[in-house]
């Protein structure tokens, strides 16, 4: 019925409807991104900065914006009309119909799709990241392990995570230390996490790429060992999904190695493993996290990826495991649905 009363909408009366997606926008990322300034707002909506001001105006003359010297901000009455808002934007949007084709095409619980092109607009990642942040902690409960990859993406979700109630969660890292970039590795962004939850957290002394005899070795230390353990028993665990061929050079993989992963068809990589298009594992690049995939049963997976240049990889990842929940944006989404349809 819903569905119906959007596209009477958009037939009847498309001006009407493009004025109201667009004043639903604006609140909505007002509400996102509070205190906001025109400007600011007007470039992470890709929208001429008159455009924002005159529909900012209106808000405010409703009641639902405020404006002081730090920005514009949402007022209480808005906290009434920002559900629907969300609901009506992300309608206008087809988006709503895009999560439910890829739940069912890809066998995924939840699927959460952000307008956008992330592989055009960076500030499409940022969304990306806020809206696994925003859900993340609904999988999460007193006494739960999450398990986190590095990355930017899984960066973005760290500090889109709001302050609020701590929770007594225990925050892993799924990756031990790769690369020189400390910001992103899985253990600064496990930290981050445990902060923002108000839980605690353990670190991974350990390179990624540890032989097993080299492991178990160190799985001597008890502090390793007890991280270990713990990732292994993870209830959740977040990761970012990649290119074979992209994360095979970013990290700096033997040549050797590199034309061997590619010549077995992988197309994907995620928390270090390599993936052929049907989900069959091809290669693992980590000692550390290569048993991910065989977690217990429930343990509930996320993967966070945009950009419609990795559609044949979320593809394969979702399909080597069932997922719990996969953020993406919409040009990925797009993608994903005219592979499989092809």
């Amino acid at each position: 019925m819903q569905d119906d009363y959007f596209a009477l909408m958009q037939k009847l009366a498309p001006d009407l409807a493009q004025e109201i997606e667009r004043r639903a926008l604006v609140l909505e990322r007002i509400g996102a991104l509070q205190p906001v300034g025109r400007r600011q707002l007007a470039a992470r909506l890709n929208m001429p900065e008159r455009e924002v001001r005159t529909v900012a105006t209106l808000l405010r003359e409703h009641g639902l914006v405020s404006l002081d010297a730090a920005g514009m901000s949402l007022t209480p009455a808005a906290a009434e009309v920002l559900p629907m808002a969300r609901l009506f934007s992300r309608d206008l949007h087809s988006l709503t119909k895009l999560e439910m084709q890829l739940s069912q095409m890809l066998n995924v619980e939840r699927v959460c799709v952000v307008p956008g092109h992330a592989d055009q607009d960076p500030h499409v990642l940022s969304e990306v990241g806020r809206n696994a942040a925003s859900r993340l902690r609904s999988f999460l409960q007193s006494g739960s392990t999450l398990a986190v990859t590095g990355g930017s993406t899984i960066r973005e979700v760290a500090f889109s995570i709001p302050h609020s109630a701590p929770m007594n969660v225990m925050v892993v890292p799924a990756r031990g230390g790769i690369g020189r970039a400390l910001e992103t590795q899985a253990n600064t962004i496990a930290s981050e996490m445990a902060k923002r939850l108000g839980g605690h957290h353990r670190l991974m002394h350990l390179p990624d790429d540890l032989d097993e005899q080299a492991l178990n070795e160190m799985r001597r230390i008890k502090e390793i060992d007890e991280t270990l353990t713990l990732l292994e028993r993870a209830d959740v665990v977040l990761h970012a999904v990649g290119r074979a061929d992209e994360m095979a050079r970013q990290r700096q993989l033997p040549a050797v190695v590199q034309q061997e992963v590619l010549r077995r068809g992988a197309v994907a990589e995620a928390y270090g493993c390599y993936f052929d298009l049907s989900g069959k594992l091809v290669y693992s690049a980590s000692t550390v996290a290569h048993n991910l995939g065989a977690l217990k049963p429930k343990c509930a997976l996320i993967a966070v990826a945009a950009g419609a240049k990795k559609a044949d990889a979320i593809i394969a990842v979702m399909r080597n495991r069932r997922h719990a929940m996969l953020v993406t944006d919409e040009s990925a989404a797009k993608a994903i649905l005219q592979k499989q349809e092809a």
